[in-house]
């Protein structure tokens, strides 16, 4: 089942995104310039002068309407040096984050966090593949084993 937007988006919203600057991720203002009802997506222009485009889908984890709700979700990332655990198969490896960055996926903004071993892994991937915490990881895994 496709999951829909929650909200419609109009040209001229003002919106708050998570993206990130230098290693780490933080909330920054946006308007949304152009809308694609057929796609679902969004473009918006941040900083005045960087254009992105940004998934209907998206809303409620890279998208919201007040600053403070950004600001929440970018502050839940994990940081640069910080350690999570990622699931692979069924085994949980120990990675420390590199970096929180940005790529164009299926066309539309998406954060990745980078690992030191591995390949970038989406912000998607929190609580399903990528954990912050050793135990929450264990316990996904022990209940595919069972």
């Amino acid at each position: 089942m496709e999951k829909t937007a929650k909200r419609d988006f109009k040209v001229g919203d003002e919106i708050y995104v998570v993206d990130y600057w230098g290693a780490a991720a933080f909330e920054a203002y946006a308007q949304i310039i152009q809308v694609n009802h057929e796609k679902q997506n969004f473009l918006a222009v941040l900083y005045g002068d960087t254009y992105k485009t940004y998934c209907f889908k998206d809303y409620g984890r890279l998208i919201f309407d007040t600053k403070q709700k950004a600001i929440q979700a970018a502050y839940l990332l994990p940081k640069p040096t910080s350690f999570v655990w990622q699931i692979i198969g069924n085994r949980v490896y120990k990675k420390t984050v590199l970096n929180i960055s940005s790529r164009y996926i299926n066309g539309a903004t998406d954060l990745v966090i980078e690992l030191n071993k591995g390949k970038e892994v989406s912000i998607k991937e929190i609580d399903v593949t990528i954990f912050k915490n050793e135990q929450q990881a264990r316990k996904i895994v022990n209940s595919k084993t069972d």
